[in-house]
């Protein structure tokens, strides 16, 4: 890293910049990700939790916030906590969960997910 006396160099990347205010900026890289519903639902769900607690149900959230709460979340999310939480929201989402209200915001972040996310037609592959 190099300390610069000057005024630090601003980065011109969005809001997941990693760069330290005083590096200056190389490159964007861009990483493309291939994840589940239920994957795309629990780093949503993680997000509009954390911002709205429960001051605000999943139907009401824009799509940019959507989109959002899932890349800021699958960006700081382990691969592994992805997936658990991605088996944890399905399992809330099952018919048979015996808690109507949980089950009923669970489904409510589907919903969100589908609005900001359609599903792909063909999973893109690998050159």
């Amino acid at each position: 890293m190099t300390v610069s006396m000057e005024r630090p160099v601003r980065s011109m990347l969005d809001q997941h910049s990693l760069v330290d205010p005083y590096d200056e900026a190389h490159a964007k890289v861009r990483i493309d990700v291939v994840v589940s519903r239920d994957q795309l639902a629990a780093a949503v769900e993680m997000g509009g939790h954390s911002y709205y607690g429960n001051a605000m149900r999943p139907d009401a959230w824009t799509v940019e916030e959507i989109r959002y709460f899932a890349e800021f979340n699958i960006l700081h999310m382990s691969a592994l906590e992805l997936q658990q939480g991605g088996e944890g929201l399905a399992e809330l989402a099952d018919p048979g969960y015996y808690d109507r209200e949980t089950r009923a915001h669970v489904l409510a972040v589907y919903r969100a997910v589908d609005r900001a996310y359609p599903k792909m037609r063909e999973v893109p592959r690998e050159a």
